[in-house]
């Protein structure tokens, strides 16, 4: 018995394979969306106009290269993959999205909680400082008891931000990398 060991070989498709290669590349996603998350926020620091400017291409380019590295990680789980359809695919895009947000909104929970606490009253000081003409103590009194409530909401929200990205990034790039064309070629 002859087994033959190839770098060319494809994988079969399993389940666990697709679960299994989803964590990892999730992992993947999610600490370089905190990178690039976190290199937007220090250009945001900066301050002036300058700064602003800084902030708005480094976001730009957050999304740029999130979208790239999406593409490249399903793009990398086809190639190796011999019997990989559509929609295995797109689930599998499902599965790294959903672990890469877990990651990142957990990341934004951590951060706003132990890393940078200040920042959730910033963000109630700018939010008073807007809406000071139309706050009477009733909303004040609603944002207080809000305020040791808004990491969770903003990590919920995070959460939900960054799955919808990923199923649509999914849903596209499963369509684009495996087609269900039944007119197709299949030699």
């Amino acid at each position: 018995m002859h087994i033959q060991k190839s770098t060319d070989m494809k994988k079969e498709f399993t389940s666990g394979e697709s679960w299994n290669s989803a964590s990892v590349a999730g992992l993947a996603m999610a600490v370089l969306t905190i990178a690039l998350q976190l290199l937007s926020g220090l250009c945001g620091k900066i301050g002036g106009v300058a700064g602003g400017f800084l902030g708005f291409i480094a976001l730009m380019a957050k999304v740029t290269i999130c979208i790239y590295a999406f593409k490249a990680l399903m793009k990398r789980f086809c190639d190796t993959h011999s019997d990989v359809d559509y929609p295995r695919l797109q689930r599998y895009g499902l599965k790294l999205a959903l672990f890469s947000s877990i990651i990142v909104a957990g990341f934004a929970v951590v951060e706003l909680l132990l890393i940078k606490p200040e920042s959730v009253n910033e963000i109630a000081e700018a939010f008073r400082s807007t809406y000071s003409s139309m706050m009477d103590s009733n909303a004040e009194a609603a944002l207080e008891k809000m305020l040791p409530k808004m990491p969770l909401y903003m990590g919920i929200g995070n959460l939900i931000y960054c799955f919808l990205w990923g199923w649509i990034l999914s849903t596209v790039f499963a369509r684009s990398l495996k087609s269900d064309n039944p007119f197709e070629d299949n030699e």
